[in-house]
C-alpha cells in the first residue's frame, strides 16, 4: 500500500497573514494617533490666534468709534475746513494693537472735511496685521538627501 504524504504549508501562511494584518492595524492606529495629536495642537494654536485677533479687532473698533466721535466734535465746532483742520491738528489717527510678540494690528484713520452733508467725516486708510520682527528666518529646505 502506498501512502500519500501531504506537505502542509498552509497553516504557516495563515499565521503569517494574521501577523501581517495585526502589524498593519497597529501601525495605522499609531499613525492616526500621531496625526490627531498634531491636528489638536494646530487647532489650539489657531484658537489662540483667533482669540487674539478678535480681541484686537474689538479694541480697534473702540478706537475707531472714539476717533470718529472726536472728528465729529471737531466738525460740529468748526465753521470751515481750515478751522476743522486747526482743531484736529494732525488729520490722521494711528494705533497698533498687539496680537502676538511679533505681530500687531495697525489701524490708520484719516479725517476728511465733508463737501456735502452725506459725505463721511473720516476714512480708514489702513487696517492690517503687521509682522514687526525682521529676524524671523523661515526654513524652506527639505533635508531629504545629504550631499557632502
Amino acid at each position: 500500500m502506498n501512502r500519500k504524504t501531504f506537505n502542509s504549508t498552509h497553516i504557516g501562511a495563515a499565521s503569517i497573514m494574521l501577523i501581517f494584518m495585526v502589524l498593519s492595524l497597529v501601525s495605522f492606529a499609531a499613525l492616526t494617533m500621531v496625526n490627531s495629536r498634531a491636528d489638536f495642537i494646530l487647532s489650539r494654536k489657531m484658537e489662540d490666534r483667533s482669540k487674539a485677533y478678535y480681541a484686537a479687532c474689538h479694541e480697534a473698533n473702540a478706537f475707531i468709534a472714539e476717533s470718529a466721535s472726536h472728528i465729529k466734535r471737531a466738525y460740529d465746532v468748526s465753521s470751515s475746513e481750515q478751522s476743522f483742520n486747526d482743531f484736529l491738528g494732525d488729520n490722521s489717527f494711528t494705533k497698533s494693537f498687539p496680537l502676538t510678540d511679533i505681530q500687531t494690528l495697525d489701524i490708520a484713520i484719516e479725517a476728511k472735511y465733508p463737501r456735502f452733508n452725506e459725505d463721511p467725516l473720516y476714512q480708514i486708510t489702513s487696517y492690517r496685521v503687521v509682522t514687526h520682527d525682521e529676524k524671523i528666518e523661515l526654513d524652506e529646505t527639505l533635508p531629504v538627501l545629504k550631499q557632502e
